[in-house]
């Protein structure tokens, strides 16, 4: 009997476990509080990823089909009504004067955007020349 009165007198001034309790809670209130979280973030990661991919559909049809919508948008970023007044100039190109412009401006068609003049507005002539080409049936949207 005295040896089971000790054996529980020890037991109870023993207070090795509350370190395993503590760190039950700890990882019990993660869990609660992490779950709300998630499912906050997902939805929203979602909803962005979606329309990452409804934009590079979009790009990527825009280049099957030879449309420069794309660049169009960047010339207009850049230059505000510049996209308009050039289409306008060239529409009153001929044909020749139309393809002979496309490959003056073909070098510069690949310049980077937003880098100055002349250089923008080469670029910007070639794209417009190239769309106003292809409107006519002068060059494959393709090539």
């Amino acid at each position: 009997m005295e040896n089971l009165r000790f054996t529980l007198s020890r037991f109870a001034r023993d207070d090795s476990g509350a370190v395993t309790v503590d760190w039950i809670m700890l990882a019990a209130a993660t869990v609660l509080l992490g779950t709300p979280v998630v499912a906050l973030v997902s939805g929203a990661l979602d909803t962005n990823a979606a329309s990452l991919s409804a934009d590079l559909d979009a790009i990527s049809q825009d280049e099957d089909t030879g449309s420069t919508s794309w660049e169009a948008g960047q010339w207009e970023m850049n230059n505000p009504g510049i996209y308009d007044s050039y289409v306008t100039w060239m529409s009153g190109f001929t044909d020749e004067n139309l393809l002979a412009h496309m490959n003056n401006q073909e070098q510069f068609s690949e310049a980077p955007v937003g880098s100055g003049h002349p250089v923008d507005t080469y670029h910007d002539e070639y794209w417009i020349a190239r769309d106003e080409a292809i409107s006519r049936g002068l060059v494959d949207p393709n090539a």
